[in-house]
């Protein structure tokens, strides 16, 4: 079923489920309106894909931004270790499953692989993405009714801890990292 939910819906009942667990993990909520979490120089915030519509339904990703050094935001759901991407990818799976079929399946236009816009048979968009489950991959959890985020809360909540953990250079986006070195040479050759 789906049953879009706006941002601002999507972030007060992600934070009304994840919250508690925070807290429990000594992380204070931030500004009220968004589904975000600080622990000393450490922010944790839920971020809503800029694709999502009522068509198509939406995903999210977890992020968490250091202050410390210049490592940037890192999104966490790459920490998923291999029995975690095994449960997530099932999930995931369940969820496009309950999705009732368009028949007629209508063709509507997406931005395609090169920014113009392309027709796409609407049940081809509601499939498992199975590349995002193989490591190290950038996840994003896809839902269309507020049940589905109470699953994925489900599945988040144990592993909170985990991947909360603070960050290690292997977990940092490698092509973050490349930027940050190409800014710093930039810099050096602009100061001479």
């Amino acid at each position: 079923m789906r049953d879009y939910l706006k941002s601002k819906d999507f972030h007060r009942h992600m934070r009304s489920l994840l919250a508690p667990k925070f807290r429990e993990l000594g992380w204070e909520t931030q500004a009220a309106g968004k589904c975000s979490f600080a622990r000393g120089g450490r922010v944790c915030w839920l971020q809503v894909s800029q694709y999502s519509n009522a068509v198509i339904g939406a995903k999210f990703t977890i992020n968490l931004t250091e202050s410390t050094g210049s490592a940037g935001d890192t999104r966490i759901l790459r920490r998923l270790d291999e029995a975690d991407r095994a449960v997530g990818q099932a999930l995931e799976e369940q969820i496009i499953a309950r999705l009732p079929m368009p028949d007629p399946d209508p063709e509507i236009e997406v931005v395609g692989d090169n920014g113009g816009t392309v027709l796409v048979k609407l049940g081809d968009l509601a499939r498992a993405n199975m590349r995002q489950w193989e490591a190290p991959a950038d996840v994003w959890l896809p839902y269309f009714s507020k049940s589905d985020l109470d699953e994925w809360a489900a599945f988040l909540l144990p592993r909170l801890e985990r991947l909360t953990a603070p960050s290690s250079p292997e977990i940092i986006d490698p092509q973050r990292r490349a930027a940050e070195r190409f800014r710093r040479l930039v810099g050096f050759f602009r100061s001479k």
